[in-house]
């Protein structure tokens, strides 16, 4: 019989990634550790299992009762990653996106904490794509020298929840500290998913959060260039989203050189009409001139138009959150979809529509059971080790980045097709 392993979080936020090592592990963790910034995130995974103990490390009156670190198999992490985000735009400060940005200290500061106190079989987490690219060269260096401190081999491996049964393009890195002075090979993982219609569908009828949205009403209502698009192709919704498949109506008014002719229309029909009907808003004829402009100029404009989807939803985050829209029916993706593109389960929800953005500062469940499957593996013996203190894997192409073989000089990299 398998033993049941001893699993605990670091900066659980929403719980997606804990579901996931649950259903991987078989059972709940025995303790979550946070710190106060993020307990309005963990306030979710708290309500959804009650009978684990959450300990806030920056708490002066914290008392961890002994038992609880002794024989840890792994804690699973999912700190900030607005450090290697490339959506963070905060430039020349401590904020600034890269290797030296504030945000990172979530990373080193819990991984000083694990290794030093808890000394699990094994410290993992989620971060951004950044942290595999040069970007992230110096944040691996960190986090490669806070592992040898405390005798623990360090890899890396990128993915996408496309391979892992949920249609979200979401790339995202796992990071692994193993109490082994070489590292295992981890397997290469691809689940079939199902397109985006087809996944929404698995929805039932009477799931809580079909009726909270972020946007309410038709698409139609709220975003009066999508009507006349709609009048110019003469289809429906159901039939626009089939034709278009991907994309913005921004963009699909560029491309089809449909601009001059919407404001037109919109001069006759809507000529005060914005997002909202406060008159300090900007009008749907302001926003096009606009994008006019930045695209004479050949620069970039903010698109917070409607934003279709075809197979794959693209990475959920609060602008597609937002501007999501249903391929079949006339509105915006409510919150369920929300959650269940995340993996979530049915009995999982938020309390209000205003926390939506809790949803995407997640990892999705069946990607995080997918890599706690291997550590898994590791805590019972059954993994395929290597000759690597380091290792660089690439789940979307199954490719071997780099490694640094045992022995090997320091900083030296070795670039390697396979190790098998």
């Amino acid at each position: 019989m398998e033993k049941e392993l001893k699993w605990g979080t670091i900066i659980p936020l929403i719980g997606g990634s804990a579901i996931g090592c649950k259903k991987s592990a078989g059972n709940e963790p025995a303790f979550h550790l946070s710190y106060d910034a993020f307990a309005a995130n963990e306030s979710h995974i708290e309500k959804y299992w009650p009978e684990v103990p959450m300990y806030r490390l920056d708490h002066e009156d914290l008392d961890i009762p002994k038992q609880t670190f002794n024989e840890v198999d792994y804690v699973n992490s999912v700190c900030p990653c607005a450090g290697l985000s490339q959506l963070n735009s905060a430039k020349g400060s401590a904020a600034s996106r890269g290797s030296g940005a504030t945000q990172n200290q979530w990373m080193y500061n819990s991984s000083e904490y694990i290794l030093e106190n808890v000394k699990p079989k094994v410290l993992w987490g989620e971060n951004a794509p950044g942290l595999f690219t040069k970007m992230g060269e110096g944040v691996v260096d960190r986090l490669k020298a806070i592992g040898e401190k405390y005798g623990y081999s360090f890899s890396l491996i990128k993915t996408n929840t496309e391979l892992h049964g949920i249609p979200q393009r979401r790339m995202r890195t796992f990071y692994f500290f193993w109490n082994t002075p070489t590292v295992p090979m981890l397997s290469w993982k691809f689940r079939e998913k199902k397109n985006l219609i087809d996944y929404l569908n698995e929805i039932p009828e009477d799931a809580t959060h079909q009726d909270m949205f972020m946007v309410e009403g038709k698409v139609t209502d709220h975003f009066k260039p999508y009507e006349y698009v709609l009048e110019k192709e003469g289809l429906t919704h159901s039939e626009f989203a089939a034709k278009f498949k991907k994309g913005t109506i921004a963009q699909y008014l560029e491309k089809n050189e449909l601009i001059p002719d919407c404001i037109k229309w919109l001069e006759k029909h809507y000529p005060k009409r914005g997002f909202s009907n406060k008159k300090s808003t900007k009008t749907f004829i302001d926003m096009l001139e606009h994008q006019q402009y930045k695209t004479s100029q050949g620069l970039g404009y903010w698109d917070a138009s409607p934003h279709f989807f075809h197979d794959s939803f693209s990475a959920l985050i609060g602008r597609n959150m937002f501007n999501g829209v249903h391929p079949i029916e006339n509105r915006y993706l409510n919150v369920r979809e929300m959650l269940h593109l995340m993996g979530l389960p049915l009995d999982f929800g938020i309390e209000n529509a205003k926390q939506v953005n809790h949803i995407a500062q997640n990892v999705p469940v069946t990607t995080a059971m997918d890599m706690a499957d291997e550590v898994k593996k590791f805590c019972n013996g059954e993994a395929k080790m290597t000759n690597y203190t380091f290792l660089k894997q690439d789940n979307t192409n199954h490719k071997i980045i780099d490694s640094v073989e045992i022995g090997a000089e320091p900083k030296k990299k070795y670039k390697v097709k396979s190790i098998i």
